[in-house]
């Protein structure tokens, strides 16, 4: 079987994901091409597979293609492939959670949403098979999705295995926001903690690794400022991470920020659990699905204050050994492509041969 691994929109947190399903399809007896936009050129350095760069070629004799993220072109694309026979599979990350909720984090996300999921619905209606990445998210699909295709199934965000050397407990230090600077995602909850973190613990140290600009931040924040003097916070920001700057960023973290406003996924917890790198995430949405409180990270609510976070960054620190280990179970167990390879899950993709 001839499979294309496709994304025709740009997105470097995604490439992870891609490879990972690439190296999946290929143990289970399948050509690997991938097809990506033109723009991963830039971060592209695996030689495992060939690849087709986006808008300029176009992929022959492909019989089951692999959309792994939303573009206005999905649709098109695969229009055309299946009038040739072509099997399509589509990755559907975030199942339309209704307007109020997208309100919440303003006009501009719920028209960007919106549009995301006009054309999500167009794929939807082509896909032999769409792929959720949770089971909460597969509850929204059923409950606002389901009309556009009944084919779905839920698998997690896969992942190839990066720690390629033992957990040193001693290197995780810091408590860490990693990914884009933004209201979802709390960013600036996370950095008001800090603050009051840093005046309750003089030990705490911490670290920020974002592609977002966050310069006009840090030179208008005396307190920011010092922290940075000090050695205390940690900065990297303003470009695109490379791969390496980024699993340093998680494997010397001693915990990791993820609370989100909502989430039928988060790129950044399997990420954080393959380093052994344990949590403190939204008690909402697909959380609950993967982290369990005191095991490989901690559960809170939106209200959560500096204080709490110091009794867990206490607890975390003092039990790191265990929940390190308890991290890259869960991992193994749930975000490692070669968990899925016999799964019944499995042969449901293999069918559309």
């Amino acid at each position: 079987m001839r499979v294309a691994i496709c994304s025709l929109r740009f997105s470097p947190g995604h490439l992870s994901h891609i490879v990972a399903y690439a190296k999946l399809f290929r143990e289970v007896s399948s050509e690997i091409i991938l097809w990506l936009h033109q723009d991963y050129s830039k971060l592209f350095s695996n030689n495992q597979f060939s690849v087709s760069w986006y808008p300029m070629e176009y992929p022959e004799n492909v019989e089951t293609l692999f959309l792994y993220n939303a573009s206005t072109k999905n649709h098109l694309v695969a229009r055309e492939y299946k009038f040739n026979g072509t099997k399509i599979i589509y990755v559907y990350h975030e199942p339309w959670a209704g307007f109020s909720e997208y309100l919440k984090e303003g006009f501009k996300q719920t028209l960007k949403a919106s549009i995301a999921h006009h054309f999500s619905t167009k794929t939807l209606k082509v896909a032999d098979l769409v792929i959720v990445p949770s089971n909460y998210a597969l509850r929204l699909y059923k409950r606002t999705d389901m009309r556009y295709n009944e084919n779905v199934v839920s698998i997690p965000l896969l992942l190839d295995d990066e720690l390629d050397k033992e957990i040193d407990p001693k290197k995780k230090v810091h408590f860490s926001y990693i990914g884009h600077a933004v209201k979802g995602h709390a960013f600036y909850q996370y950095i008001s903690i800090i603050k009051k973190l840093s005046k309750l613990d003089k030990n705490f140290k911490f670290q920020i690794a974002t592609r977002t600009n966050i310069g006009s931040l840090l030179s208008s924040d005396s307190v920011l400022k010092k922290l940075v003097s000090q050695g205390r916070l940690v900065v990297k920001h303003g470009r695109p991470l490379t791969n390496a700057e980024i699993n340093e960023a998680y494997e010397t973290s001693l915990c990791v920020w993820n609370i989100y406003r909502r989430s039928t996924q988060s790129g950044v917890l399997p990420k954080a659990f393959m380093f052994g790198t344990p949590v403190i995430a939204s008690n909402i949405g697909s959380f609950p699905e993967y982290v369990k409180s005191g095991e490989n990270g901690f559960l809170v609510n939106e209200k959560v204050d500096a204080e709490n976070i110091a009794e867990k960054l206490e607890y975390i620190s003092a039990n790191i050994n265990v929940m390190a280990l308890n991290c890259r179970t869960t991992f193994l167990d749930t975000f490692f492509w070669k968990r899925w390879m016999k799964t019944d899950i499995t042969k449901r993709l293999l069918f559309l041969r």
